[in-house]
């Protein structure tokens, strides 16, 4: 098997990269990382990308797919080190399709998404950005996530698909996930009856309170099974310790559907049709980033009363935003995250009583005359976190339409970011902070927090 470790080289110096060989392999010298993750290269006039490679690297490499312009090519072996090149943490990196850049130092994992960033608001937002970038600050970088989705091997056991492929990587752990996940509930899966796949979702909670849910995906006489483990508990008696419910496609089995996360001092009920960050710690930070950057504009003078919380998922946002403005227009298309906001809203003392949540496509809510009046839209702040397509056209019109005075932008995708900021900055929007969080440690993902202001008429 292919070890993509770093390795002894086999040629000392800087030699050019050379023709390809009788097996069809070349070399090529990695140049930078590049959107996905993968390293770019170029032979021959062409841009060649090449997963899981690092800055520095000499790679004997072996095409994969050859395109107009660029080719992907898969790594055959590693003749020189980058000087960031490390051993990946995780004995399954390589093979599992979950993580890209464990081969990379986290100095170096940061270092290369800032650069992502810059480079696709160059590109695609035609916009210099390098003088407000920052970030990302350290972080957890294992044990941070909160959710995995495992499917079955032929042995039974439960695992990650490799790559490209619908083979499963059988786990024995993944360091991505909390100990408690690793430790105690990875083991007790394997005592279920087999099944397709298996959602654990976990509330982050480091202590005796912490909760989790399993959702079971499989065939449905593997529910009787199911129901004869559950029937054996005793009075109050959990499946597994801290288990807080179990669902059967996506039914209810014993327990209960939800879990109460708790960030900046609020809680959110999520239940388990519902988005919430796959990172606590770092979900904190975009809070406290939000709320530092709204409140300069506030002692600026500039702030003004409404909220436009305009993908409000299950109510994050708008709970913790909630005490630093009068009224609050929250919106999204998921109905079951919208009855989470409003469960949430009715709970919280800060938002209670001065948010309303509406369901619906972003331009189609928007269109209602009375969510907010055209003054208050004018002078408001709206708040965007779109899945990772964007805003898109629709979106950024609905937003122009609004006339908001800033916008603030939550994105998990740099391309879509700077595409949309590009569309409304050529609007009359100035981006005036852009932060790089790093949400997702060892993988190639990208969350990023933008402020936009409306230009002086």
């Amino acid at each position: 098997m292919l070890s993509l470790r770093p390795m002894e080289n086999k040629n000392t110096g800087n030699p050019a990269p050379e023709k390809p060989g009788d097996d069809g392999s070349f070399q090529v010298r990695i140049e930078k990382l590049v959107t996905g993750g993968a390293g770019l290269g170029r032979h021959e006039g062409q841009a060649v990308f090449v997963p899981r490679t690092a800055p520095g690297d000499l790679v004997d490499v072996r095409v994969v797919e050859a395109r107009k312009g660029f080719l992907r090519a898969e790594v055959v072996a590693i003749l020189e080190n980058g000087s960031d090149r490390r051993e990946a943490p995780c004995p399954h990196y390589g093979e599992c399709g979950g993580c890209d850049l464990q081969h990379l130092g986290e100095d170096a994992q940061r270092k290369g998404k800032a650069e992502i960033v810059l480079d696709c608001f160059q590109r695609l937002g035609k916009l210099d950005v390098s003088g407000l970038l920052s970030g990302p600050r350290p972080g957890g970088e294992l044990g941070y996530r909160n959710r995995i989705r495992l499917f079955s091997s032929p042995t039974g056991r439960y695992g990650l698909m490799r790559r490209g492929t619908h083979d499963v990587v059988e786990l024995d752990a993944c360091p991505l996930m909390p100990e408690r996940f690793n430790g105690e509930i990875l083991p007790w899966l394997r005592f279920l009856p087999p099944v397709d796949q298996i959602v654990v979702r976990m509330d982050g909670r480091e202590d005796e309170r912490s909760r989790w849910i399993l959702s079971i995906f499989g065939q449905p006489p593997r529910l009787k099974v199911l129901k004869k483990i559950i029937s054996a508990l005793g009075p109050g008696e959990a499946p597994a310790p801290g288990c807080a419910g179990i669902l059967f496609n996506n039914l209810p089995v014993w327990g209960r559907d939800y879990l109460l996360y708790t960030v900046a001092g609020h809680t959110l009920r999520a239940g388990v049709h519902s988005f919430f960050q796959g990172n606590l710690a770092v979900t904190e930070q975009a809070v406290a980033l939000a709320r530092d950057w709204i409140a300069e504009l506030r002692d600026k003078g500039s702030l003004g009363p409404l909220l436009g919380d305009l993908f409000c998922g299950v109510g994050l946002f708008t709970l913790t935003l909630a005490d630093l403005f009068e009224k609050i227009v929250a919106i999204d298309s998921d109905q079951p995250a919208c009855r989470d906001a409003i469960n949430n809203i009715a709970r919280d003392d800060a938002a209670r009583g001065k948010a309303t949540v509406h369901t619906g496509p972003l331009a189609q809510v928007m269109d209602q005359a009375d969510l907010a009046s055209p003054a208050e839209w004018a002078s408001s702040l709206c708040l965007v976190d779109p899945p990772r397509t964007g805003l898109g056209k629709e979106g950024v019109d609905a937003l122009l339409k609004a006339d908001p005075r800033h916008i603030l932008y939550m994105s998990c995708d740099p391309a879509t970011l700077a595409r949309d900021v590009g569309r409304l900055h050529a609007a009359g929007y100035a981006p005036r902070r852009l932060e790089v969080l790093d949400m997702f440690p060892q993988t190639a993902h990208i969350e990023s927090l933008m402020l936009l202001e409306r230009s002086a008429q």
